[in-house]
């Protein structure tokens, strides 16, 4: 949902009702009560009340499903500046504004068009906004006179506070977590993102322990005396263990500022260094809202190196104790740290202009490989596809292991049914152990699909990796540290403005 562009929102509060005339009242009574805790006074309430009676009307009348089987979504948020803004969510017909009638009071045939002059004169700003896969949004400004709620007090703790300080100082020790330490782990989880942590198996005890037990995620914990103050977390695929993510860092809000997140960073140092289960090469996911943690995982070992960058990759989480500007969803920097030089020695662009920035990626891991220009048509018809998706992240990667003739077709209707489904940010990776298609680079781009970088399967694959988002990018939100990844990405916004993508300002 669209969020204010300013930092002042107070409160937000949500209300659904199904697509049935007789709820309206029940949405009426939910605005004017919020308009009133705001400071609204009566006239106000009610030009507020009236605007949402009539904009119900509308999408109500309109809708043409089974009206008991959906839900409007009703959003009233106040904002520090003596802004009300109301956002309802419509699944219904789309909203064509030029075919809505100019209503004139002489004319009978425009009484349809009353509603939407009456909304318009009410509010101080109004408009609808195409959310494409995801329907419509009716978006009211309303202006009142004076702001009475506060989101202060004894009683209220404002968002990201950091609990009160508890005695920090003392000697601190790192250990193996084992099944035992589930709930801490929990606990911690939730003290440092609340419930905003993108990996959800940190709030899911037993999948957390099953992990564990089947020695696929081993978890290094900070203590101080009996708390559990930190962690972070090697995870393997399968039990071959060929390679490993290394992620999970998170630290409880109050140690931040003192030893523990150094203790932290040699803990990762010495594991990827003595490398125990002899792993090809490991893998991470830097944020890229800052390059803090880029710039500590480039100076692990050998350093991690960037090969990918995955616009709006998830839900940026919220970090508890640290106020930053809210962005909408956080893009991924993928970085790799080999362990052995890779034994790939060509690898087929899917286009000539790639090849270039596809040397510098590899050459930053301290490996080159001869990059072709060579297409021949698949021999095989059909494209087979592994599915890697994430509901809570809306998120979802298809990884075609081999083009066949049917490849257009068979990806196109995938990601159609993705994006329908919900996902917000979809990745494709393509092998390169083979020439491509001739025409594949425009067709990816007839998909709104644009090239991130590469994706390391193995030391003998490698794949072209391509990304598509439903929302606008942000480009400027994303910091990136390493020389090579800021040409990616340079490449990368040129590609998405000259196909035309949304671009967030």
């Amino acid at each position: 949902m669209y969020e204010p562009e300013n930092d002042q929102l107070l409160f937000s509060s949500l209300i659904k009702i199904n697509y049935d005339k007789r709820f309206i009242r029940v949405a009426q009574n939910f605005i004017e009560s919020l308009s009133t805790l705001t400071g609204a006074n009566k006239d106000e309430s009610f030009q507020i009340s009236l605007l949402i009676e009539e904009c119900l009307a509308f999408i109500i009348d309109k809708y043409i499903d089974c009206r008991m089987a959906a839900h409007i979504q009703i959003c009233f948020k106040a904002n520090a500046d003596k802004t009300i803004r109301i956002e309802i969510e419509d699944i219904g017909p789309p909203i064509h504004e030029s075919k809505i009638p100019s209503f004139d009071v002489k004319n009978e045939n425009s009484e349809a068009g009353l509603w939407y002059k009456i909304a318009r004169k009410l509010a101080d700003k109004f408009v609808f906004v195409n959310q494409l896969s995801a329907g419509w949004l009716i978006r009211i400004d309303k202006k009142i006179a004076n702001i009475t709620f506060s989101a202060s007090g004894d009683d209220v703790k404002e968002n990201g506070s950091v609990p009160a300080r508890e005695q920090t100082f003392g000697e601190k020790h790192t250990r193996p977590a084992t099944v035992d330490d589930m709930p801490a782990l929990i606990d911690l989880a939730y003290m440092t993102y609340r419930y905003s942590y993108m990996f959800s198996d940190f709030y899911d005890g037993e999948l957390l322990k099953k992990q564990i037990e089947e020695q696929l995620c081993e978890i290094t914990l900070i203590e101080h005396g009996n708390k559990v103050i930190g962690a972070f977390a090697i995870k393997y695929p399968d039990a071959a263990r060929t390679s490993a993510e290394v992620g999970n860092a998170m630290i409880a809000p109050e140690y931040r500022s003192g030893s523990a997140g150094g203790m932290i960073f040699r803990e990762v140092i010495n594991y990827v260094q003595a490398n125990p289960h002899h792993c090809d090469f490991f893998m991470s996911y830097a944020v890229t809202s800052h390059i803090r943690s880029q710039k500590m995982l480039g100076r692990v070992h050998n350093g991690f190196k960037p090969l990918m960058i995955c616009l709006n990759k998830m839900p940026q989480p919220t970090f508890v104790g640290i106020t930053h500007k809210a962005i909408d969803r956080e893009t991924g920097l993928c970085v790799y740290h080999l362990n052995q030089k890779m034994r790939l020695g060509k690898l087929y662009a899917v286009t000539a202009s790639h090849s270039q920035i596809i040397n510098e990626l590899i050459a930053g891991m301290g490996n080159d490989v001869d990059v072709r220009a060579e297409f021949a048509e698949p021999e095989n018809v059909e494209t087979p596809t592994t599915v890697e998706r994430s509901d809570s992240l809306r998120y979802v990667t298809f990884t075609i292991e081999s083009v066949g003739r049917d490849w257009f077709t068979s990806l196109s209707g995938k990601i159609f049914t993705a994006i329908s489904s919900g996902m917000e940010s979809v990745t494709v990776t393509i092998p390169s152990g083979t020439p491509l298609p001739q025409d594949m680079a425009g067709r990816l781009k007839d998909l709104n699909l644009v090239f991130c970088g590469l994706s390391l399967r193995s030391l003998d694959r490698i794949d072209h990796t391509y990304c598509l988002s439903t929302r606008p990018v942000n480009f400027e939100q994303i910091k990136l540290h390493d020389p090579v990844s800021r040409k990616l990405l340079a490449q990368m916004e040129q590609a998405y403005c000259r196909a035309g993508l949304k671009v967030r300002q």
